[in-house]
């Protein structure tokens, strides 16, 4: 039997750590963003960073109730920002982003970089 390693991270540093990789501006289509999360996470490469993420079957999309509040509690902590006029778009601003790559990226998911540059480019061709 496999034995799990502990993680050193948690599903908000994984989503933070993204941001780092996406470009400053990116769309926050639910459908996209959860429909992706959804598919990389039955791929093997990154089951260990998505694996604690549930999903709904939800029509049209699936939904994960912990990615939601994730973004929300992103947003509330102002490391990402929806500032236009619509709310189409997420801001994630140079400070945010050193921030994150700084304080999680470097301490806590540094053996993970590859991987999350992956999923992020990823994200970022479905947005």
């Amino acid at each position: 039997m496999e034995e799990k390693r502990p993680k050193t991270f948690t599903p908000s540093d994984v989503i933070a750590a993204l941001f780092v990789y996406l470009p400053k501006e990116f769309s926050n289509d639910p459908a996209k963003i959860h429909s992706t999360i959804a598919r990389l996470q039955k791929e093997a490469e990154y089951k260990y960073l998505l694996e604690d993420f549930e999903f709904l079957n939800y029509d049209p999309f699936p939904y994960s109730p912990l990615l939601g509040r994730i973004l929300n509690r992103l947003q509330e902590s102002r490391l990402l920002a929806s500032l236009n006029p619509d709310y189409d778009m997420y801001v994630v601003s140079e400070e945010s982003k050193k921030a994150i790559e700084e304080g999680i990226l470097n301490k806590k998911l540094y053996d993970q970089r590859e991987r999350l540059s992956e999923i992020a480019g990823e994200l970022s061709a479905a947005l």
